[in-house]
């Protein structure tokens, strides 16, 4: 293992790998007008993308909300496991490159702010497909922007985080990458994503496999190392 060499990829979830982030602005919108509160505005909506459950449920609390953190939490989300009940689509690209990385045995996970109970929601979607390790937000105290979760899943995978790609795509969950160590590449969805040296900024994940993965890798710990 070199310093030039990704072990393991790591995937967000919500608009990373299927398209929930309409679920969720369908949830939350509905929260707040079945208590008699106005809209979130673009800027609210916008803060909300890739947040912890528990900063999004306490930022509804501040608004008014009359319910605790927990029972916000607790509504938000089955409204959303519903609603993926009845179906999502994939991100594009996204089962291809997972097929391919299991092809290649390249160890996956999932590390997400949102709970287990819409990660066994969402798994029947996707083809079959088992990842390696899956981090939700019950198992860290920080949620994304923290890297926590990042850390958790290098570590059951038995990898340094420096030897992992983070797929995200969201600037909260891009932060937790960086905090991580690890090279994140960021896949815009709902939100645009500013080119940072920061990251890798990808438009789609569409005829993206493990090779060209592998090259990003390199390239970025390159520029890294010369700057």
């Amino acid at each position: 293992m070199t310093a030039n060499t990704p072990a393991a990829v790591l995937w967000d979830m919500d608009g990373t790998l299927v398209e929930t982030e309409r679920y969720w602005i369908m949830a939350q919108s509905g929260l707040m007008v079945r208590h008699g509160l106005p809209p979130l505005t673009p800027e609210q909506d916008e803060a909300l993308v890739g947040s912890s459950l528990q900063s999004a449920a306490a930022m509804f609390r501040d608004l008014g909300v009359p319910l605790s953190i927990p029972e916000i939490m607790d509504t938000v989300s089955n409204e959303v496991i519903e609603l993926v009940g009845n179906g999502v689509s994939l991100r594009p690209g996204a089962l291809e490159l997972l097929n391919d990385l299991h092809k290649h045995e390249i160890p996956t996970a999932i590390v997400t702010n949102s709970g287990r109970d819409l990660v066994d929601a969402v798994l029947p979607h996707l083809g079959g497909h088992e990842f390696s390790q899956i981090v939700t937000f019950e198992d860290v105290e920080h949620g994304k922007p923290h890297p926590e979760g990042y850390l958790l899943a290098a570590e059951k995978l038995g990898v340094a985080s420096e030897h992992c790609i983070v797929l995200e795509d969201s600037v909260n969950g891009l932060g937790g990458a960086i905090a991580a160590g690890s090279v994140p590449i960021g896949i815009p969805f709902e939100l645009d994503l500013q080119p940072n040296e920061s990251f890798i900024r990808l438009e789609t994940l569409a005829g993206i496999g493990w090779r060209d993965l592998q090259s990003l890798f390199a390239e970025f710990r390159n520029a890294t190392a010369r700057r």
